[in-house]
């Protein structure tokens, strides 16, 4: 291993914790999973961080190529991204209980395909975290950097998995009002990570407007 991929693994480590913040990602999965058991919870967390692990597998070796073969970009994921995002803002802003959104209708059975978005996919493998692999998987040029940026991936997923995993910890210290109010704060900061996105992605579009 020599300097260059050492430096490749650590870049992409950090940038990937700096972007997919899986700290950050408590309040809304506790916003998103108020009604379910400790169980349902736990189950969702590893749900979740596995298809994020493979989201940013699939990136890191096949971003480039899946994103030629549809003539699109990070800027227009940024733009989608952030556009979604922004519905899941007023839901949780204007819903009184946004977790009866994501539950199945069959006694609180829990769907795991219910929390993949927006918890999964755009918030932990979002654009900027998809754009990151897809960059330093381009300046991999042996079998070792692509190794160290996948380790990378994955050590970046488990934290996620870990943080979501014991958010039920402090949603017991929170209570049912405390939820409520982290819900609407996380509402709004939702809502300004999904106008980061949207701006983001025009004035990549559309240069003359930065």
């Amino acid at each position: 291993m020599n300097e260059s991929e050492i430096e490749i693994f650590i870049k992409t480590l950090v940038t990937l914790f700096v972007l997919m913040d899986p700290v950050g990602i408590v309040p809304i999965f506790i916003a998103l999973t108020r009604d379910q058991s400790v169980i349902q919870k736990q189950t969702a967390a590893r749900h979740i961080s596995i298809v994020v692990a493979v989201v940013l597998i699939i990136s890191t070796l096949f971003g480039n190529d899946i994103l030629s073969y549809f003539y699109i970009g990070i800027p227009e994921f940024k733009v989608s991204g952030g556009l979604l995002l922004l519905l899941m803002s007023i839901q949780m802003l204007m819903t009184e209980n946004i977790s009866a959104a994501f539950s199945q209708s069959q006694s609180g059975a829990y769907n795991g395909g219910r929390l993949i978005t927006p918890l999964g996919i755009p918030l932990l493998a979002g654009p900027g975290a998809i754009g990151t692999v897809i960059i330093y998987g381009q300046n991999a040029h042996n079998l070792l950097s692509y190794g160290l940026i996948l380790g990378d991936v994955v050590i970046a997923s488990i934290v996620a998995y870990i943080a979501m995993y014991n958010a039920h910890h402090i949603a017991r210290l929170l209570g049912d009002i405390g939820i409520e109010i982290i819900t609407k704060i996380a509402g709004l900061i939702l809502g300004a990570i999904a106008i980061r996105f949207v701006c983001q992605g025009i004035v990549r579009l559309l240069p003359g407007l930065g």
